[in-house]
């Protein structure tokens, strides 16, 4: 494959072009035929010898424009075919996003203490029934004491790791507020609707009204829309200081233990691999994507 533009649209927003020969389009062809169940319709099978080429045959131009322009890609790419024709071979574009220029300001000191909710009786019975039922009927009055005092011991010490999560989480939020410098509009808007899905996904999963929400927040539409961006774009900072304190502190891990963290790669957590060198930063970055991107393509108008 052939680069034939890098470029950004803003800082941080890395927009590349290249191209795949001909050779190279009909190698992935030939692999795609040759695998189970292979593509019937001439599109469809189009559409995933592209795939499959861009897989295998990209990464090597992507870790070369990562090195030369010294870039910290934090999204994996997602592409975009521009043209294809099988005796010449296509054209794609792909975007992802990098690391812009940021300033940090300190990244030490943020105290944050860990505040464990209080626990009530009435949350300590029902841990009971719910676990301990048969035990504490048959427990005589020392039994039934004694089984109290574990439950709350083992209550206590559940809400001490949760006080200890927001905490961590607090003090990451901290170190967000001294990351300054404009972010890619996209990226900003990208982790807005994320923020967005996983709020509407809570309030499903805890059968809550919206109008319910924000009549207890005493908030309007707008108000709740403005906070969820200033919180999303909060945590995007928070995720780009931590590779900025990486880079600092080089903190980067070492090529065995990116190599060691591919070989357990969950799927469930990481999704499907894409191509080796995007996958290596996955591993070896310390960035949580929101999701993966998946290839796709369509015929240019």
């Amino acid at each position: 494959m052939k680069l034939e533009h890098f470029g950004m649209a803003e800082p941080g927003d890395c927009r590349v072009v290249f191209t795949a020969s001909a050779q190279e389009l009909e190698e992935a062809i030939a692999a795609e035929q040759a695998g189970e169940n292979p593509p019937a319709d001439e599109e469809d099978l189009m559409a995933a010898a592209v795939n499959r080429a861009i897989l295998t045959g990209f990464s090597p131009l992507y870790a070369e424009l990562v090195e030369n322009h010294k870039l910290l890609p934090v999204t994996d790419p997602d592409f975009e075919l521009l043209a294809v024709n099988r005796a010449e071979g296509f054209r794609a574009g792909a975007q992802f996003f990098c690391v812009p220029p940021l300033e940090l300001g300190r990244y030490t000191g943020f105290v944050q203490p860990i505040q464990p909710r209080p626990l009530r009786e009435l949350t300590i019975e029902l841990e009971i029934n719910r676990f301990h039922g048969d035990e504490d009927r048959a427990a005589d009055a020392a039994g039934k004491q004694a089984l109290r005092e574990r439950v709350t011991r083992e209550l206590y010490a559940k809400r001490c790791e949760q006080g200890k999560m927001l905490a961590e989480r607090e003090l990451v939020a901290q170190l967000g507020n001294e990351v300054k410098g404009p972010l890619p509009k996209q990226l900003v808007a990208g982790n807005y609707f994320a923020e967005q899905r996983q709020f509407n996904l809570r309030m499903q999963a805890n059968n809550i009204n919206f109008d319910q929400y924000l009549k207890v927040q005493g908030q309007t539409v707008e108000e709740f829309r403005q906070q969820l961006h200033a919180d999303a774009e909060r945590r995007l900072r928070s995720r780009l200081g931590l590779l900025l304190v990486a880079g600092k502190e080089h903190l980067w891990p070492t090529e065995a233990e990116v190599a060691t963290a591919l070989a357990a790669w969950d799927v469930k957590k990481q999704g499907e691999k894409t191509f080796p060198a995007n996958d290596a930063r996955s591993c070896g970055r310390a960035w949580p994507p929101t999701g993966r991107q998946s290839l796709w393509w369509s015929t240019p108008p």
